[in-house]
């Protein structure tokens, strides 16, 4: 018997929750860090690789589909980070209404 695609058995990859936000830098000013925000479990389902043109330079891109466990912190502009791999959340939605889990439209950019 298949498994159904949320199975929460198949959420085996523990993603670190990230928000982008400003912090002081000591002089005076402020830089942008990547802030942590929570640890939130779920399983990577998709791939698609594109080469769009960025500012006359092709930067491959690998978009992504990852399916998380629902927590209401989860937002469009966040970061997941599972290991070496990082993935910008374009897209964060209950595609099952279910109000168990979260598919998330992610890019990744892809090592040269």
């Amino acid at each position: 018997m298949a498994r159904h695609p949320t199975d929460p058995g198949l959420l085996r990859t523990r993603f670190a929750l990230e928000e982008w936000s400003s912090a002081p830098d000591g002089q005076g000013g402020y830089t942008d860090v990547w802030t942590h925000v929570a640890h939130v479990w779920g399983m990577v389902t998709a791939s698609r690789a594109t080469d769009p043109v960025r500012a006359g330079t092709e930067e491959p891109v690998r978009e992504r589909t990852i399916v998380l466990r629902k927590d209401p912190r989860v937002r469009p502009a966040m970061r997941l980070v599972a290991g070496d791999e990082r993935f910008i959340i374009r897209t964060a939605h209950d595609e099952e209404m279910s109000g168990r889990y979260l598919r998330c439209a992610v890019t990744s950019e892809v090592p040269q």
